[in-house]
């Protein structure tokens, strides 16, 4: 299902924020559950978003990744206890980058690739910092969506 002009500049949107955390990061990726991923590039020239598309060069990670590292709980549908310890991100490293991957929202993710020499560790807690605030941000407009009269 591909995203709506609405849908898609809320991403491109996103996509500049989440490469303001730090230069470090090379492309982030949005997956939501049902949808094609959307995925950023940073530009190496200007430093802003360079593309936003739905297809990608890179494999996504599995969010059966996310599932297995909050616990197996949750592979045995017991949704209450999912992710007990709170889990906050997850770090993948390859040969020539590294994979940050966080939960945004309760059924979607985002990952960035970022260069090998970063501090992941304090670039993962901003990017689910941001990530949570945004899901956050959307539930309470939902909310107040649904006090406001109708006829």
């Amino acid at each position: 299902m591909r995203l709506s002009g609405n849908e898609q500049a809320a991403f491109v949107s996103l996509a500049g924020e989440v490469f303001d955390l730090d230069t470090a990061i090379q492309w982030f990726a949005l997956e939501k559950a049902g949808r094609e991923p959307c995925c950023a590039w940073r530009d190496e020239e200007t430093g802003g978003v360079l593309t936003a598309a739905t297809t990608l060069d890179a494999e996504l990670v599995d969010p059966f990744v996310l599932v297995l590292a909050e616990g197996r709980d949750g592979l045995y549908s017991q949704e209450e206890s999912r992710n007990p310890r709170g889990l906050l991100f997850v770090v993948l490293a390859y040969s020539d980058f590294v994979e940050i991957v966080a939960r945004f929202g309760r059924y979607d993710y985002a990952g960035v690739a970022v260069k090998r020499h970063a501090d992941v560790y304090t670039l993962g807690r901003k990017l689910s910092e941001l990530l949570d605030r945004k899901t956050k941000e959307t539930r309470s407009r939902v909310h107040e969506d649904a006090n406001v009269p109708t006829r």
